[in-house]
Parts: structure tokens; sequence; C-alpha cells
């Protein structure tokens, strides 16, 4: 396994890392670049589409997951609410954490399980001497974000640069097999009549596969770690968003305006008698209180990402 040590600033040095003082941000490619790379939520949307790019790139990938069994790949046994095992970390060079508990609807418990639990693993992957740790965040963390994720989002990126670590802001993304919050919305527009909200907020958007290349790229960068955003630099409007989702699928959608305020006490009333719901009502906040730009375009640039625009998504 890579060790920090020796790094004058305290962060895990990069084992590709140049010898010279250079910093071009640009991923290295010699026989010193790790190939070993340890993904939690590795079964979910993003951490999956993130391994298979990692694969094809000649990675070898290690899912971190509750049931390593239902793994495609070789996978270990990891929990955000249980104890890590500094043995999860044996042989994994970079580590880029994905999971997050959705269920957890409380702030208490989303704290409990999400913040606490991240800042367990990150500190043990420090202590471990894991060479790069890269942390999947959102661009709902955002200093004044109203939602209970955002905050908590905060707290684990706070926690991610403590630990000299990445961490990576992602747009709302999208994809030809869209999960998380584009496939909720992807699937709401299969119908004909579609409520709106917001419908004239800005989303920052990004492609799966922006996204994932973004995250390759952080495993061997020089770039200081820091917080990077990933999307695309222009807001498109949550209309136009929608819009987009149905005519990819053939389908043309009557919009019923909905102001949000009753919409969303009307998700929290049902969530607190676990109904079963499409959508949150923390993230309708979300939609409504949209983030107010893309943090860090120069290192996205000096990565070499250039995010496609959403009306690549269009028919």
């Amino acid at each position: 396994m890579n060790s920090g040590a020796g790094a004058p600033d305290g962060h895990s040095r990069d084992p590709a890392a140049p010898t010279d003082g250079s910093d071009t941000g640009r991923p290295h490619a010699d026989h010193r670049e790790p190939r070993c790379v340890g993904i939690t939520g590795a079964s979910g949307y993003l951490g999956s589409r993130i391994g298979e790019r990692f694969e094809r790139a000649g990675w070898r990938v290690i899912p971190l997951v509750r049931r390593p069994g239902s793994a495609v790949a070789p996978a270990r046994h990891y929990d955000l609410t249980e104890a890590v095992d500094p043995a999860l970390f044996d042989s994994i060079d970079v580590l880029v954490h994905a999971a997050y508990d959705l269920t957890a609807r409380r702030p208490d418990e989303v704290w409990r399980t999400n913040v606490d639990g991240s800042r367990r693993l990150l500190d043990a992957a420090r202590r471990a001497g894991v060479g790069r740790i890269i942390v999947l965040s959102s661009m709902s963390a955002y200093d004044g974000t109203r939602q209970v994720y955002g905050r908590a989002k905060l707290a684990i990126e706070t926690a991610a640069l403590a630990a000299g670590g990445y961490v990576v802001r992602p747009g709302l993304v999208w994809g030809d097999r869209p999960g998380g919050m584009a496939g909720t919305l992807d699937r709401l527009c299969r119908h004909r009549v579609v409520p709106l909200v917001a419908g004239h907020a800005g989303q920052f958007l990004v492609c799966d596969v922006d996204l994932s290349e973004a995250v390759v790229a952080l495993a061997t960068t020089d770039l200081a770690p820091q917080v990077i955003g990933v999307a695309g630099p222009e807001a498109v409007r949550f209309r136009t968003v929608l819009e987009t989702f149905a005519r990819r699928q053939g389908v043309r959608c009557r919009f019923l305006p909905v102001p949000w305020r009753p919409l969303h006490w009307a998700l929290r009333a049902a969530e607190a008698v676990g109904a079963p719901l499409p959508v949150r009502a923390d993230s309708l906040l979300g939609l409504v209180h949209p983030a107010p730009d893309v943090p860090g375009p120069d290192a996205l640039a000096r990565l070499g990402i250039r995010p496609r625009p959403f009306s690549a998504a269009a028919p």
C-alpha cells in the first residue's frame, strides 16, 4: 500500500507525482501510477459508472459494499454504520468514497449514518496510508444551503479535506441510463401530465461519462487537494431539463405549475408516516434552491475535462 509519509504538507503524496516541483494538474502515466482503487457505494449509480471507467483505464477495482456477494468484481464488506477494519484498505492505492445512505431522513439520523460514518472511513484511510482519497459530494453542498443533504455533504467535505483528500461536486448527473435524481425525473417525464416546480430555476448538469473521467483523472493528478465542481458552466432551466428528458422518450408532456411550499409540506407529512415517495422533501429544496455556481472551474480545465453541454442529451 502506498504511504503518505514524507509529504512536507502533511497530505498523502501521489505515487505518480513528479519530483521536480511541477504542478501541471494533468494525470501522469508511468510505472509508479497506482493501479488499485477501492470504491464505496460501488453498486450505486455513480459508483458503478466510476468503477467501469477505472476498469477501462486498466485499474483493478475493489467494490466496498454492504453486500459483497452482489458485486460483479471481488468485493469487500463496508457499511457506513459500522467500525472500519484497517484490512479494508489492503492493497488499495486510491479510495473513492461514493457511498451515502438516502434512507436516513431525520437530521440526527443523517448525521449519525452519513457524516459520522464518512469521518470514520476517511480517518481510517488516512491512518492506513492510502495514497489518494477522492470524495463524491454534491452541488447541493454550498454555503447557505437549506437542504439537510447539502449540509451533511459540506460536513463530509470538511472531513475529506482534513484527511488530505479531494472533493468532487457533481452537478445533476444525466446519461443514457440515468439514475439518482435524473433517473427519477426521467421516469416522471414518461407521464402525459408532469407537475412543474421552480421551472425557471437554473440547474448545473454533467454527463455521467464526464464525471467518471474527472474522478479517474483526479486519481493521478498533481493538483493540490481541493473542492472541484464537475458540471457544465451554464445553468439550464429546470423546465428545459424536463422537456429534454421527455423528448428523449418520445413523450409530449403537459407541464402543470405547482407551488413548491405546499408540495414540500405534503411530502414531509407523507414521510412522517412512512409513505413511499418518488421524491424526498429535502430533494425538492435542492430543485427550488440550486447551487449559485460551479466551484473550481480552472482546476477542472487543468484536469483536461470539458463537460459536454446538456443540449447533447437532446434527441
